[in-house]
Protein backbone atom coordinates (compact mmCIF):
# COMPACT_ATOMS: atom_id res chain seq x y z
CA UNK A 1 0.00 0.00 0.00
CA UNK A 2 1.03 3.37 -0.67
CA UNK A 3 0.35 6.20 1.30
CA UNK A 4 0.02 10.27 -0.23
CA UNK A 5 3.30 11.30 1.59
CA UNK A 6 4.75 8.36 0.35
CA UNK A 7 3.58 9.26 -3.27
CA UNK A 8 4.25 13.47 -3.08
CA UNK A 9 8.22 12.07 -1.85
CA UNK A 10 8.18 10.01 -5.22
CA UNK A 11 7.49 12.76 -7.26
CA UNK A 12 9.76 15.16 -5.30
CA UNK A 13 12.71 12.64 -5.48
CA UNK A 14 12.88 11.85 -8.71
CA UNK A 15 11.77 15.86 -9.95
CA UNK A 16 9.09 14.62 -11.77
CA UNK A 17 7.31 17.68 -13.37
CA UNK A 18 5.38 16.00 -16.88
CA UNK A 19 5.07 12.50 -17.97
CA UNK A 20 5.23 11.63 -21.90
CA UNK A 21 5.30 8.04 -23.67
CA UNK A 22 5.23 5.94 -26.72
CA UNK A 23 1.84 6.94 -27.63
CA UNK A 24 1.28 10.03 -28.77
CA UNK A 25 -1.64 11.02 -26.71
CA UNK A 26 0.33 10.37 -23.52
CA UNK A 27 1.32 13.36 -22.18
CA UNK A 28 0.73 14.61 -18.66
CA UNK A 29 1.56 17.62 -16.57
CA UNK A 30 2.32 16.27 -12.90
CA UNK A 31 0.45 18.78 -9.98
CA UNK A 32 2.53 21.50 -7.66
CA UNK A 33 2.74 19.25 -4.60
CA UNK A 34 1.61 22.36 -3.09
CA UNK A 35 -1.82 21.93 -4.96
CA UNK A 36 -2.14 18.40 -5.17
CA UNK A 37 -4.75 18.13 -1.71
CA UNK A 38 -6.55 21.07 -3.02
CA UNK A 39 -6.80 19.84 -6.51
CA UNK A 40 -8.31 16.22 -5.62
CA UNK A 41 -10.75 17.80 -3.37
CA UNK A 42 -11.94 20.09 -5.94
CA UNK A 43 -12.38 17.08 -8.56
CA UNK A 44 -13.68 15.05 -5.89
CA UNK A 45 -11.51 12.51 -6.47
CA UNK A 46 -12.01 10.35 -3.30
CA UNK A 47 -15.94 10.41 -3.86
CA UNK A 48 -15.28 9.38 -7.69
CA UNK A 49 -12.33 7.29 -7.41
CA UNK A 50 -11.89 6.22 -3.50
CA UNK A 51 -8.44 4.24 -3.72
CA UNK A 52 -6.67 6.45 -5.83
CA UNK A 53 -4.73 9.83 -5.74
CA UNK A 54 -4.44 12.36 -8.41
CA UNK A 55 -1.44 14.00 -9.10
CA UNK A 56 -1.75 15.60 -13.00
CA UNK A 57 -3.66 16.34 -15.75
CA UNK A 58 -3.10 16.08 -19.52
CA UNK A 59 -4.67 19.83 -19.50
CA UNK A 60 -8.64 18.77 -19.26
CA UNK A 61 -9.27 15.67 -20.49
CA UNK A 62 -7.71 12.65 -17.86
CA UNK A 63 -5.98 12.98 -14.77
CA UNK A 64 -3.26 10.94 -13.85
CA UNK A 65 -3.67 8.67 -11.14
CA UNK A 66 -1.91 6.52 -8.39
CA UNK A 67 -4.10 3.41 -7.04
CA UNK A 68 -3.20 3.10 -3.24
CA UNK A 69 -3.66 -0.57 -2.95
CA UNK A 70 -1.19 -1.26 -5.60
CA UNK A 71 0.78 1.71 -6.66
CA UNK A 72 -0.01 1.16 -10.09
CA UNK A 73 -0.29 4.45 -12.39
CA UNK A 74 -3.80 5.20 -14.54
CA UNK A 75 -5.18 7.69 -16.34
CA UNK A 76 -8.78 8.41 -15.92
CA UNK A 77 -11.23 10.88 -17.31
CA UNK A 78 -12.29 13.71 -16.06
CA UNK A 79 -15.73 12.76 -16.60
CA UNK A 80 -15.60 9.70 -15.44
CA UNK A 81 -17.91 8.39 -12.21
CA UNK A 82 -16.17 5.17 -11.55
CA UNK A 83 -13.14 3.14 -11.99
CA UNK A 84 -14.10 1.21 -15.14
CA UNK A 85 -12.58 3.43 -17.72
CA UNK A 86 -9.19 4.01 -16.53
CA UNK A 87 -6.09 3.06 -18.65
CA UNK A 88 -2.82 1.47 -17.14
CA UNK A 89 -0.07 4.08 -16.94
CA UNK A 90 2.79 1.94 -15.38
CA UNK A 91 3.76 -0.06 -12.29
CA UNK A 92 4.65 2.29 -10.35
CA UNK A 93 6.05 5.95 -9.87
CA UNK A 94 8.78 4.53 -10.52
CA UNK A 95 8.61 2.85 -13.75
CA UNK A 96 6.53 6.42 -14.95
CA UNK A 97 9.64 8.26 -14.82
CA UNK A 98 10.86 6.11 -17.36
CA UNK A 99 8.22 6.55 -20.16
CA UNK A 100 10.16 10.55 -20.40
Amino acid sequence: MITIEKIKQEIKVRNLESVSGIESDLAFFIWDLTEMDQLNKAYEVKKYHDGYFAIGSDGGLEMLTVEFNTGIVYRIPFISIDNSEKIKVSDSLIDLTKLN
